[in-house]
């Protein structure tokens, strides 16, 4: 039992190690190739400050210095190229596996019946979605207060008890005015 169990969770899980293969190669052909070009980088730099330090002239400086960057940029490009080559089929492959499984997938007997439930669940959905939608017509008049919706028992409040009126207070009095003092003659 045990044996059939691992064995089936292998076949399952085989596309996912079958992916992890390809990138495990695809990365190290491109750490590869990075570290040979950086080698080379390296040793390729040296070199030239060792032919300027002997150079007498600017002209013949400059000379190099153009040779330098021109193979450089050759050598860039052919590693830029055999990366995207790498990456390339890299991609080819996983395409192949991913391909595979989803054919897979697609022959399984549960899948029918999957995507049979899936059908029955998007019709019962349009169904519901329909019912739903009630046409202009057969819309009703929004009911008033004198006519209730039938078979719907209202309840109301009980009316809050009369209170009595409130208290006049008493009038305030207005201060007495106060004289003025006569003017001095």
């Amino acid at each position: 039992m045990y044996e059939d169990l691992m064995k089936d969770v292998q076949e399952k899980m085989q596309p996912a190690i079958d992916v992890a293969e390809v990138n495990k190669k695809a990365l190290e052909t491109l750490f590869s190739l990075q570290s040979e070009y950086v080698t080379d980088f390296v040793d390729s730099s040296v070199a030239q400050l060792k032919a300027l330090s002997e150079v007498k002239e600017a002209k013949e400086a400059v000379e190099l210095q153009v040779k330098f960057f021109k193979e450089l940029e050759g050598k860039m490009t052919s590693v830029a190229e055999k990366e995207m080559a790498a990456l390339t089929e890299a991609k080819e492959e996983i395409s192949g596996i991913v391909e595979k499984s989803l054919s897979e997938i697609s022959e399984m007997p549960y899948m029918s019946d999957f995507n049979k439930f899936l059908t029955e669940a998007a019709e019962a959905a349009t169904a519901t979605a329909t019912a739903a939608v009630t046409p202009a017509a057969e819309v009703k008049a929004a009911p008033t207060k004198a006519e209730p919706t039938p078979g719907v028992k209202v309840e109301t409040a009980p009316a809050p008890a009369k209170r009595a009126p409130a208290k006049k207070a008493p009038a305030k009095r207005k201060p007495a005015a106060k004289k003025a003092a006569p003017a001095a003659e």
